[in-house]
């Protein structure tokens, strides 16, 4: 109930007794297990306040939110996987839903065939931001929809042995996780596209630590990461919006750190270890030199060759490398020593500042060392960045607190590197759930073996990666079968489709075969019939439908 409006003394009263109850509401509902991992910067209170009057709703996206994670725990606590990949239509989210247990949506996948401008291109999050969330819509619909035309069908069973000749049920309402990408903009754009997520039926969304201007797809190039902070602020604005929504959204921090290559900023301290800089004091800054190269007409082959020539006078590097190779032509009797002592203290986990590291060098060495990470910056302002595994290791070590899962995003299917992330993450958090991206981007015949590829998975499960997903399988599937079918078409004429599809849909029993079953034909005239008394005259599924004819196949 709205509280008063009237401004007397009884409205206060009664305003803060709501809020205070709504926020010990709150604090019993924080105390559950599902929370024991979850860090949080504000209070129930804060919360409270800004749900509003209208009464708190349990969502769809909630209820398939908890679902996801009791899933997933049970995976983690039996050390098996929740394998899937990423969903383009009701088709394949119905059929998905009879193997596997969690269901992927791409933002790859949804910038190539379903944005919202209906402009199709790569994967650089330039679609609308209701891209995604209207694919989870457009498929969590198609869930509920199967969902409630199983239940009827069932529901006409006259005895157990009926229910039993059915067959098992399917779950069609598998838990969806999203691709957010990079929050499409500032904080208030990730609140806005986490409110459209949970209103549109997703159990889970993924957000990555790219620039949301500079957004590029995990395994393209020039990949720009914002500062560790700023994307914990990302997640900390997730959960704040799924708090005041009610909603148990799983979030999953991804990092795409592994490969970067640039950063936005240097405030945060934790990153300076990973920033590029120059050694050579007479270079000039790179954007003033390739500036003046652009205004004298220079472009393409030549300017690239300009950028290594400037790179290679720079001499840059880490300022630990070089802190070492300043020690290495030193005249210093026992340079291993104080090369080490230097490593003990600043590394890629102990988030040593710069100046701490430059005062450490300079007691070391004796002397300053000359490194200007500003010289290298590139012409769009972006610092130099060299990531890696460890890198990732300590930016997933930061989001684990605000997270229920990490993601390293990696360039290759090494297994040594994903131990090494497991390792690292789970050397602070032991319990923390992983995911990983099967990504078909990578070349897996090549990668490994057949018999390497057979058990990648489950080795993978083992060190902790709950939840796999090939990102653009939906994609690939589709592309391969429509491929074939075209060139058998075009050769063979109907022979292709009622061998090399109709037949093989009767023999393996793909219940689209009936397809105007399938599209909900007959639960629909269940309604039209409901609606007029029990008769209709124009049911889709009366005498004549031509599915008849497979009465004895499925």
């Amino acid at each position: 109930m709205p509280v008063p409006t009237n401004p007397t003394a009884n409205e206060f009263e009664a305003l803060q007794a709501r809020i205070d109850k709504d926020a010990k509401e709150i604090e019993q509902w924080w105390s559950q297990p599902r929370w024991k991992k979850t860090k949080r910067i504000y209070s129930a209170r804060d919360i409270a306040v800004r749900r509003g009057t209208f009464p708190s709703l349990t969502y769809p996206s909630t209820v398939m939110a908890q679902k996801c994670y009791k899933v997933l725990e049970k995976h983690h606590k039996e050390g098996t996987v929740s394998r899937t990949f990423g969903a383009m239509d009701p088709v394949q989210v119905s059929q998905m839903a009879k193997f596997l247990d969690s269901i992927y949506i791409s933002g790859w996948q949804c910038s190539s065939t379903a944005s919202t401008s209906n402009e199709p291109g790569p994967d650089l999050a330039d679609y609308p931001m209701d891209t995604v969330p209207n694919k989870v819509e457009h498929l969590f619909k198609a869930q509920q929809f199967h969902d409630r035309k199983q239940w009827e069908d069932r529901a006409k069973a006259k005895s157990q042995k009926e229910l039993d000749a059915m067959g098992p049920a399917i779950d069609y309402l598998t838990p969806i996780i999203a691709d957010a990408d990079a929050g499409h903009g500032g904080l208030t754009a990730v609140y806005k596209l986490t409110k459209m997520f949970i209103e549109r039926g997703a159990a889970g969304i993924h957000m990555e630590d790219q620039t949301s201007t500079n957004k590029k797809c995990g395994h393209m190039a020039g990949r720009c990461v914002i500062p560790v902070q700023e994307h914990i602020n990302r997640l900390v604005t997730i959960r704040m919006c799924a708090d005041v929504m009610n909603s148990d959204l799983i979030i999953v921090a991804r990092t795409d750190s592994e490969a970067a290559t640039l950063i936005s900023s240097t405030i945060d301290t934790r990153d300076h270890y990973f920033i590029v800089g120059a050694t050579n004091p007479d270079i000039e800054p790179f954007a003033e030199s390739m500036e003046r190269a652009i205004m004298a007409g220079v472009s393409g082959e030549e300017l690239q060759k300009l950028e290594e020539d400037w790179k290679a006078k720079a001499g840059l590097k880490l300022f630990h490398e070089a802190f070492a190779d300043e020690v290495s032509k030193s005249n210093l009797s026992n340079k291993e020593e104080i090369i080490k002592k230097f490593n003990s203290k600043v590394g890629p986990l102990t988030e040593t500042s710069h100046r701490e590291a430059k005062k450490l060098a300079k007691e070391l060495l004796g002397k300053d060392i000359f490194f200007d990470w500003e010289l290298p910056r590139v012409r769009e302002g972006l610092y130099r960045y060299h990531g890696g595994t460890q890198c990732s290791v300590m930016r997933a070590r930061a989001f684990a607190p605000y997270a229920d899962l990490v993601w390293m995003e990696s360039n290759y299917p090494d297994f040594e590197q994903a131990r090494e992330f497991a390792e690292g993450v789970k050397a602070k958090y032991p319990d923390q759930w992983l995911a990983y991206n099967l990504s078909p981007s990578f070349n897996w015949p090549k990668a490994m073996s057949v018999d390497e590829s057979a058990t990648f998975i489950e080795r993978l499960g083992k060190l902790g990666y709950i939840w796999q997903f090939i990102t653009l399988a939906g994609l690939h599937t589709t592309a391969l079968a429509t491929h074939k079918f075209s060139q058998e078409f075009a050769a063979e004429g109907m022979k292709a489709y009622a061998q090399n599809v109709q037949q093989k849909e009767m023999d393996v029993g793909v219940d689209v075969l009936k397809h105007q079953k399938w599209s909900g034909a007959e639960y629909i005239d269940g309604l039209l019939k409901l609606a007029q008394g029990g008769v209709t005259a124009t049911a889709a599924m009366g005498q004549g439908v031509t599915e008849d004819q497979f009465k004895s196949n499925l």
